[in-house]
């Protein structure tokens, strides 16, 4: 197919002149009519496959250690430990160089040894009433448990405690400082003299 380019008009293969206006169809006025060839659409491109990720094995962590749980009867519970547990003691008093049926138990952590008075209060252990308790300050001393012991100290007392250890003749002097006590102890609060002496541990059942 030629075409003409004076007037684009499209003619036969091999004619010489132009049929629609008549000019020489010479090769600078003639053009080919490119043949169309449709173009082949491009074959897609396949995007190389991903690789599926492996999935990472989990880092093994370290074997836990093992808890080791005491299994406790129904209605059991954990013994406490003998060591620091409360102990029970008791004062007995004592009068002409013998023991009386007067006993004071010691059942508490803390008790203060004195004489009732209106201003002050109460206190654990009164000894108002008892033959020399004029010598007895409203709070003359204290007998605490502490850290496994039963100790006694002056709480500023006028006439003062003395200790007498077992199987000794003769009291301490004055106590200015907390004292241990252990069974067999002699007490004074003044004048007024009791023995000290534990009692079974609710625990163990050993006596002191």
């Amino acid at each position: 197919m030629i075409i003409c380019k004076v007037c684009a008009t499209q003619n036969p293969e091999g004619a010489q002149y132009c049929e629609g206006c008549g000019v020489e169809l010479t090769a600078d006025v003639a053009a080919t009519k490119p043949t169309h060839t449709p173009a082949t659409p491009d074959a897609p491109v396949e995007a190389p496959a991903e690789a599926s990720p492996t999935p990472a094995e989990p880092a093994s962590s370290p074997a836990a250690s093992p808890t080791v749980t005491q299994d406790l009867g129904v209605g059991e519970t954990p013994a406490a430990s003998p060591e620091g547990a409360f102990r029970p003691a008791r004062l007995t008093l004592k009068r002409f160089g013998a023991l009386t049926s007067e006993v004071i138990p010691l059942q508490g952590p803390r008790l203060v040894v004195g004489r009732f008075d209106a201003s002050t209060g109460p206190v654990e252990i009164d000894l108002t009433g008892v033959p020399g308790a004029e010598n007895i300050s409203r709070r003359h001393a204290e007998l605490y448990f502490e850290g496994g012991a039963w100790k006694v100290r002056d709480l500023g007392s006028t006439n003062g405690v003395f200790v007498k250890r077992a199987g000794e003749e003769t009291y301490s002097p004055r106590l200015v400082e907390p004292t241990p006590l252990h069974s067999g102890d002699e007490l004074a609060f003044g004048n007024v003299i009791a023995v000290f002496e534990l009692l079974p541990s609710p625990h163990s059942g050993v006596e002191g």
